[in-house]
């Protein structure tokens, strides 16, 4: 039995199930910050980086389908998934930031284009610009798909000598697809992809200043559940806007 990342259900359960441990991290790391995003501002910041993951997931897993197609005992797509994914989370995501930080948010402020100045900020505390998330949603997924091209630029050119590992590993999990594919989707990525979303999360959300850090020291701290707390507004002008209820 060939181990394919689209074969079956399991398979595309397995990642589905990726995705909500990536949600699921996320929001770990917020609830451990001090001090703690604003839950309107960390949600998009959330957003953004689950549309990029899933970016990076489908450039992976495309990485690994044409690595596959190649042909040769290890042309199981499982292999090659594991390969890509340690390359895209290594290199991909210093590339990725790299690009971020000193390409784009670099000529942002030599041009002073506001909504790309510093990632994570869209016009809070006093509103969020729906149209700036936006632009720096598009941007990253931008900077990550170049990035990924250029981790599967190197595994086109790197082929022949990988080809004898994951050839290796297609016979030591000969009969056992499944266990292939839980190796090569949970277990293999699970460290690095704690690792590549706590680096990415630091870095794409807003840096408090000095001011910010004490007006929100003086806040209540946000609960989980925000409507509690806030109630969000969204102007025509495709802004968003928190304004506090009265307690009860």
């Amino acid at each position: 039995t060939v181990c394919n990342l689209f074969a079956n259900p399991l398979a595309i359960f397995v990642q589905g199930a990726l995705g909500v441990a990536v949600f699921s991290l996320l929001i770990v790391k917020w609830r451990c910050e001090r001090p703690r995003r604003q839950f309107y501002v960390w949600i998009f910041d959330a957003l953004k980086q689950c549309i990029a993951a899933a970016v990076q997931h489908a450039c992976n897993v495309a990485i690994a389908a044409i690595a596959r197609s190649e042909g040769g005992e290890g042309d199981e797509e499982c292999g090659w998934y594991i390969i890509s994914f340690t390359i895209d989370a290594v290199l991909g995501t210093f590339l990725s930031l790299i690009m971020l930080k000193y390409v784009v948010e670099v000529t942002a402020r030599k041009f002073n284009y506001r909504p790309l100045i510093e990632s994570g900020d869209y016009g809070q505390p006093d509103n969020i610009n729906v149209k700036w998330w936006g632009i720096q949603l598009g941007s990253w997924i931008l900077i990550n798909v170049l990035a990924r091209g250029v981790c599967g630029t190197i595994i086109f050119f790197l082929h022949n000598p990988l080809h004898p590992f994951v050839a290796w590993m297609t016979r030591k999990f000969a009969g056992h697809s499944m266990l292939y594919l839980l190796l090569s989707m949970i277990g293999t990525p699970t460290l690095l992809n704690i690792i590549q979303l706590m680096i990415q999360d630091t870095v794409l959300m807003k840096r408090s200043r000095p001011q910010e850090l004490h007006e929100m020291e003086e806040q209540c701290e946000v609960s989980l559940f925000p409507q509690d707390r806030h109630s969000i507004n969204i102007s025509e002008a495709g802004e968003i806007s928190p304004s506090l209820l009265p307690k009860e």
